[in-house]
């Protein structure tokens, strides 16, 4: 696949400390083969201390006994639970013994450090959006604006002309009546509870109430040209979901739901961010992904089954933790819903990661 670029980053984990190794002796069940084992040089004791060695042998291994009977060792191809780590993912490799006249060195203890957070660089963003771009199916157009950094990056599919809104475009319908209501931003009630529906429940209905209100596609279009979003066009005869867009078009809708400058106030600002809020969780998916928990979104999304797959889309502003930017992602052609989020909520990941944060901050939602 390719994509266009306007404008990732590395996870190293960190080193990992090993045990020492200890000198065990296989009980019983063990399938895995038996290795050399250096035996230390053993040195003449008196008949006394030798009597008081092999009490102590037989204390411990009274004592012991039904520790290391409820211990399970695995050799090659063997499975065992570790009973001492239920929590880990996945079984650590069987312990092997080093051959014999290997001198193993203590660990090295590496002090923990906080990494340095990292910047949201258009050139490295676009790459890494890129690169996870090539193994995912579909056509997708990605974009990113960073208010803290002010910068813009995109990621677009040259094959594409247009990508269908779906339910994103209820956003733009939002912006519309909440432009309508002038500097106070207060919806009469019907537009309120239409409002309240179509961005809680996505409710076509509503939806389909709020674009007749505004005129329909002429005026939609109008609305659209005043944003600067020279890549958008409202669906015709009624079909607002058939509106084609690109993502960084649709950044204009999201920029002036969220910031201000724009054309609506601060108190229509606050009556988007209110009715975003009720989105309900069964449609928080695609730009919350790979968020921490505590860090607010504000999110829309569009699904739509074509004959040609899936069209998934995803507008969300995402501020916390020391970030604040709006993102777009649209895709097309997805052999299933589930697909589509998949790669959506992939770009979120990669985004999120990649955002300005200083490094206190960064520490705190580790």
């Amino acid at each position: 696949m390719r994509h266009h670029t306007t404008i990732a980053m590395r996870h190293r984990a960190p080193p990992r400390t090993v045990s020492k190794n200890a000198v065990w002796r296989p009980t019983r069940g063990f399938s895995g083969p038996v290795e050399s084992v250096d035996e230390p040089a053993r040195a003449p004791v008196s008949r006394r201390a030798g009597a008081v060695l092999v009490a102590a042998v037989v204390v411990n291994a009274l004592v012991l006994a039904p520790v290391v009977g409820s211990v399970r060792f695995t050799g090659a191809g063997g499975s065992a639970p570790n009973v001492y780590a239920p929590d880990m993912p996945t079984e650590p490799p069987a312990l092997r013994l080093p051959p014999a006249g290997t001198v193993t060195p203590s660990p090295r203890l590496v002090p923990e450090t906080v990494p340095k957070a990292p910047s949201l660089s258009g050139l490295d963003l676009s790459e890494r959006f890129r690169g996870y771009l090539e193994e995912r199916p579909g056509q997708v157009g990605v974009a990113v604006y960073d208010a803290l950094t002010g910068r813009t990056i995109t990621v677009d599919d040259p094959t594409v002309s247009g990508f269908e809104t779906a339910s994103t475009v209820k956003l733009s319908i939002l912006l519309g009546i909440l432009e309508r209501a002038g500097p106070s931003g207060r919806l009469g009630a019907g537009e309120l509870r239409s409002a309240r529906a179509m961005i809680g429940v996505s409710d076509n209905a509503a939806a389909s109430r709020l674009w007749r209100s505004l005129g329909g596609a002429a005026p939609m279009d109008a609305m659209f040209r005043r944003l600067g979003m020279t890549r958008t066009k409202a669906g015709g005869g009624g079909r607002w979901g058939l509106t084609l867009t690109s993502a960084v078009d649709q950044l204009a809708v999201l920029r002036t739901l969220a910031y201000p400058g724009g054309v609506l106030g601060d108190q229509a600002r606050a009556t988007a961010t209110s009715l975003l809020a009720g989105v309900v969780p069964a449609q928080r998916w695609g730009l919350p992904g790979g968020v921490p928990a505590g860090v607010a979104v504000e999110v829309k999304n569009g699904w739509l089954p074509r004959d040609s797959g899936w069209v998934i889309a995803s507008l969300g502003h995402v501020h916390g933790g020391g970030r604040d930017y709006v993102m777009a992602v649209y895709s097309r052609g997805n052999p299933s819903m589930r697909a589509g989020i998949d790669t959506v909520e992939g770009l979120s990941r990669i985004a999120w990661d990649a955002a300005v944060a200083p490094v206190a901050v960064a520490a705190r939602i580790r």
